[in-house]
């Protein structure tokens, strides 16, 4: 008998690396035998650029993007590249990864020390939780054995793999652990000079905003800090895993406060830490929605040069069809319950996905879901909607990635709330890069995450709900239908040509246009296939900004902090947002700081003028008293016949205020913004002194003719009563007014609250009113009522705006309305 296996054995050098044949060699199982056609595309492109260190490959999702990654590390392995590592984004997806290798007959193994791996002889299958994090495998600090080398890696899903080198590379101390109170004491003073009131917020452990230690307060105290934390590092304890990658770059972090935990966060993260990952030959991302490549450059220190040519197949339509509807965006008057009442009576027929970003809105879908899944449980529902069979509607809580629902699994998906931050870094992180849209980059990346989980491959379909008016706005909004994926934009941009054909439809008429596309309208189907052809891949993208960080934070971790100040100070001139000019000068001053703190303060006293949302500077800030020199009415009809060309944008812009004018612990600093956006609209003075200069109240307002509201806003207060801190406050706030305004002025303390009585030792300050949850959504439900009058096309007459703010209560004279005397003590 012929020896096949020695014949076999002998020939193993010529095992072959380009990737076409090397997939026919392989023994695959029945459904496996080709290549899909994008597969090839990619990999033919990815073959001539196999040379290159860094590729990023752009693949719709449904598009083969796992089985192209396998082939790549096989062909790089029979090329003698190894070792090979493939990086998926959960232990989920691990499984699922391990499954598709079987299937095309390529070797794989979990065990990055065992010798199959090492050896090169299977590729390595890891979540990024294993390769990035302080005690990492793959870093050469590993104090029990040597590191796993990496020859060559994949990284899938790249989007999913920077939120975890995020969190991994970085600290954070629950509220609860021994060093937070010392630590919060450390810095007390400094916490004190950005927002007081936000101090005292975590110090009573009362949901509020972030508030930042200064970037000079924790130079000259973190070795103060680094004791307390040290204290936290060992095994069992909340830092044992981050620690060992964060330690060494402490000087270089930022500390931000809130009640339930203290995060600090390095400028970039520090990738150098996994040792390996920077030292492989090859790195290949693979995403389906990474829209702006930057985080590439600044996250894992990838080469922008590389970064900004992607590979991707020849056109970019090669998605699932999703027809998006934004039923506010058709109907402003329709009501979000009227909206879930329905998708509620879809669900009996079509698996209903929603995604919502945090478990108090999942409150509104429970009594009617099936399934309600946070973290733990998600992976069991997905399990479910996957068998094959009817579960109905499921509630998945903050989870916009790293989930599949193919075909049957999801026909309905709806967006319920915009994705919101909620550690601390990631909140302040969001205020300060929110470009002027009000929704930040990391926002629209979640959005288009979110909106993939119902559409597989080419050939799946969904129906798309975005439920609420900033959602909403994304439909009508080119600052943000840009920052999607080419594929998405088309998507969006037939959405609101069926929206237009649909103009004012009552609910059951697009409800009815909803179940033309689940029922598969023929004609609609060739219409959603047409949006698709010919969609142009979208060039890589990779920001100067970006680019200056990592190099800033690299010389800076170096030693040479002037340098890495000159590189932010290059970026931050070229920059032509003010947004993003004034976060970048904040950087620079950070590093200025280091060797010239009075630089430092000036070149920060620069960043606040272009972006509020930056530290404040030790000199202190400016006020700028309100003035109001117009008639309310004649105020308010020209700004807003500066801001809004349509009816649908005027009233998507009030929905949007109105929607954070609530009583919601987790929006407290978003229902401040929105009584200042509140006032703008109805033609008042309206500012945040003690967001901007870190004195005031939270709000203020200008009535008009020397009257103003001077306005403490406690929606996140529980009390049953009015407490001594909150009614001193409002005291304080009346004494600042005093201090900087015409003696003449006539001031009312307004106080946002649940309750009217106060409690025994809290002391009512003479004069004052109360905006109690009633009042406040009588104002909301006036504000409605009036953007819907304004929509007939008279936003931009002042006589016809006078008497609209007259018949809805919302004239400077008619406010008072809406708030109520305090009444009564509590003991």
């Amino acid at each position: 008998m012929v020896d096949f296996g020695a014949m076999l054995a002998s020939d193993a050098d010529d095992a072959p690396i380009e990737p076409r044949e090397l997939h026919s060699q392989l023994t695959k199982a029945p459904g496996y035998g080709y290549l899909r056609d994008v597969q090839g595309q990619v990999l033919s492109k990815w073959h001539e650029r196999r040379d290159e260190r860094d590729i990023v490959i752009k693949v719709n999702t449904g598009g083969g993007k796992t089985i192209d990654g396998l082939i790549i590390l096989q062909s790089y392995l029979n090329a003698s590249e190894g070792p090979a590592l493939f990086v998926a984004p959960s232990e989920y997806l691990v499984g699922q990864v391990l499954a598709e290798a079987q299937k095309i007959g390529i070797d794989v193994t979990t065990n990055v020390d065992g010798a199959a791996y090492l050896n090169s002889e299977a590729i390595g299958v890891v979540n990024a939780h294993k390769l990035v994090n302080g005690r990492t495998v793959f870093s050469s600090r590993r104090p029990t054995r040597a590191r796993a080398p990496i020859g060559v890696v994949v990284v899938d899903d790249v989007h999913a793999a920077i939120a975890t080198t995020r969190e991994k590379l970085s600290l954070t101390l629950p509220r609860n652990n021994a060093a937070f109170k010392p630590l919060l004491d450390l810095f007390a003073e400094d916490l004190k000079t950005q927002s007081s009131d936000s101090y005292l917020d975590v110090r009573d452990d009362r949901r509020g905003a972030p508030v930042r230690v200064p970037f000079w307060a924790w130079r000259s105290k973190v070795e103060q800090a680094r004791e307390l934390l040290r204290k936290e590092t060992g095994e069992k304890k909340d830092l044992f895993y981050d620690w060992p990658a964060v330690a060494e770059v402490l000087p270089l972090c930022r500390a931000v406060f809130s009640n339930h935990e203290l995060t600090i966060t390095p400028h970039c993260p520090p990738i150098d830490h996994v040792t390996s990952f920077m030292e492989a030959k090859h790195r290949v991302f693979l995403t389906a929605t990474l829209a702006d490549d930057s985080v590439l450059v600044t996250d894992f220190g990838a080469s922008p040069t590389s970064v900004q040519s992607p590979i991707t197949p020849l056109s970019a339509g090669d998605i699932g069809e999703r027809m998006i509807v934004a039923p506010q965006e058709i109907n402003p008057a329709l009501t979000v319950e009227a909206i879930r009442a329905e998708i509620v009576n879809l669900s009996k027929t079509f698996n209903t996905v929603v995604l919502v970003p945090s478990a108090p809105w999942a409150e509104a879908w429970r009594a009617h879901a099936a399934i309600v899944a946070t973290k733990d449980d998600i992976e069991d529902a997905v399990k479910k909607l996957r068998a094959k069979k009817h579960v109905g509607l499921v509630v998945l809580v903050n989870r916009y990635d790293g989930i599949d629902l193919p075909d049957d699994a999801c026909r309905v998906l709806v967006l319920d709330g915009l994705p919101e931050a909620f550690s601390p870094e990631e909140r302040l992180s969001s205020s300060l890069a929110r470009a002027s849209s009000g929704i930040d980059d990391r926002q629209v990346q979640r959005i288009e995450q979110g909106m993939g989980r119902g559409v597989r491959s080419n050939e799946d379909h969904c129906v798309v709900f975005l439920l609420g008016p900033r959602l909403a706005q994304l439909t009508v909004d080119p600052r943000t239908v840009t920052r999607f994926s080419p594929a998405t934009q088309q998507q969006l941009k037939l959405s609101r040509q069926v929206a237009a054909k649909m103009d004012n439809l009552p609910l059951s008429g697009i409800v009815d246009t909803v179940k033309q596309a689940l029922t598969r309208d023929k004609n609609w189907v060739e219409l959603a296939l047409k949006a698709l052809r010919n969609i142009a891949p979208a060039p890589g993208h990779v920001s100067d900004a970006a680019v200056a960080e990592r190099e800033a934070y690299v010389l800076a971790q170096n030693g040479n902090t002037a340098a890495a100040r000159d590189r932010i100070a290059t970026a931050a001139a070229a920059e032509t947002d003010e947004t993003s000019a004034g976060r970048l000068l904040e950087l620079q001053a950070t590093y200025a700081d280091i060797t010239s703190p009075e630089l430092g303060q000036q070149i920060l006293t620069q960043a606040r003028l272009k972006n509020t949302n930056v530290t404040k500077p030790l000199a202190g800030l400016t006020f700028v008293a309100l003035e109001t020199h117009s008639p309310q009415a004649v105020a308010c009809a020209t700004r807003l016949g500066q801001k809004y060309s349509t009816a649908a944008a005027l009233r998507l812009d009030a929905e949007s205020i109105i929607e954070d004018l609530t009583f919601d612990e987790y929006r407290v600093e978003q229902t401040e913004e929105s009584l200042r956006r509140a006032g703008e609209f109805i033609g008042l003075g309206s500012q945040r002194p003690e967001h901007d200069t870190n004195t005031g109240p939270d709000n203020l307002w200008a009535l008009g003719d020397n009257e103003f509201w001077v306005i403490e806003a406690k929606t996140g207060a529980k009390s049953a009563a009015i407490g001594k801190r909150d009614m001193g406050q409002l005291a304080t706030s009346m004494l600042w007014f005093g201090q900087r305004y015409d003696p003449a002025a006539r001031a009312v303390p307004i106080l946002v609250h649940r309750a009217t009585a106060a409690f025994s030792d809290a002391t009512p300050v003479t004069g004052m009113r109360i905006i109690t949850e009633r009042g406040l959504g009588e104002f909301a439900s006036a504000l409605r009522a009036f953007a819907t009058a304004l929509a007939e096309g008279v936003w931009t007459d002042p006589e016809a705006v006078a008497t609209l703010l007259e018949g809805h209560g919302l004239s400077s004279s008619k406010l008072s309305t809406f708030a109520t005397a305090q009444r009564g003590i509590k003991n």
